[in-house]
């Protein structure tokens, strides 16, 4: 993996760094979350929870977003929107922006994600791949300080909006290491199933990525992801913790408890190395994979909204 960046829990194990280095070498570059729709999705929900709680908090946002060097991109997409539509359109796409930016100078790839094994064999390899936590931090500080350049704090504010997405996909904190998969299953990019008897063979990372939907969100109308979740009951209401890295951590590790118990099923899923050989999921996995990405789609959308409550 390009640039793959570490979060160490020890600093003294040289004995190791020779299965790191062979996992950065072998690792796929990291996938994007949740498909353009998911990201979509959760920052026109932070719009809303803004419109309603702190509308000044999306004027101050607008007003940054004119200074964001890439604002050709955003302008071209908008288009000949105005008003409102124009807005949440801008939060959409501010969500979006780190997965449209990929290969560029803007592009991070390690900041999708901080995965750890989550099978029985994780105290083989204690560390976190990728440096998610560590940037939404960062970020966070950038989008939050009125001294930064205005240009600094809306690159910072589109990838605070998008790593939390990214994070609650369960596969951007989570891989499986196993005798099938003794470097990983690199969050199931390396691991294939078949959605139902007739359906093609999938990564099992895109499934997920698909909302548990096996690709029909990618052929989905825009926005029809979004208008489904607003629908929904809203998740109970949430205060973010004075120190909002703390939350963003429970955050996490309630998705690799989700990679744990739902994706993996405790490691009783049967997940290929090739799709020739990928097995149908089990009856009821399609369902409760829908579910699951719902619930954690609409709680980062509303935990992004609560994290840029009270920016001016």
């Amino acid at each position: 993996m390009r640039g793959l960046a570490l979060s160490f829990a020890h600093r003294r194990r040289p004995a190791w760094l020779g299965v790191l280095l062979l996992l950065a070498l072998l690792l796929p570059q990291p996938a994007s979350a949740w498909l353009g729709e998911g990201h979509r999705a959760t920052g026109a929900l932070a719009y809303d929870l803004l419109e309603q709680h702190d509308p000044e908090a999306i004027a101050a946002i607008l007003g940054l977003m004119q200074a964001h060097p890439d604002r050709a991109r955003f302008d071209s997409q908008l288009g000949e929107l105005a008003g409102r539509d124009r807005e949440r359109e801008t939060f959409e796409l501010m969500a979006i922006w780190p997965d449209a930016v990929r290969g560029t100078a803007y592009d991070h790839p390690v900041w999708h994600q901080s995965q750890r094994i989550v099978s029985s064999v994780r105290s083989v390899l204690p560390y976190a791949f990728g440096s998610a936590q560590a940037e939404f931090a960062r970020n966070l500080t950038v989008a939050r300080d009125t001294a930064a350049p205005d240009a600094e704090r809306a690159i910072a504010l589109c990838w605070v909006m998008h790593i939390v997405g990214d994070m609650h996909q369960p596969l951007h904190a989570a891989m499986w290491m196993s005798w099938r998969f003794p470097i990983t299953d690199a969050g199931g990019q390396w691991s294939w199933v078949r959605p139902a008897p007739d359906a093609e063979p999938v990564r099992l990372h895109r499934f997920w990525d698909s909302a548990g939907l096996a690709g029909d969100l990618a052929l989905s109308a825009s926005g029809s992801l979004e208008a489904s979740l607003v629908r929904d009951p809203p998740p109970e209401a949430e205060t973010i913790e004075p120190d909002p890295p703390t939350a963003f951590a429970r955050w996490i590790a309630h998705s690799r408890a989700l990679a744990y118990e739902v994706v993996y099923r405790g490691g009783r899923l049967r997940i290929s190395p090739s799709p020739r050989s990928a097995s149908v999921l089990p009856p009821g996995y399609v369902e409760q994979a829908r579910a699951v990405s719902r619930t954690q789609l609409r709680a980062a959308g509303h935990r992004i909204g609560a994290l840029l409550t009270g920016l001016r």
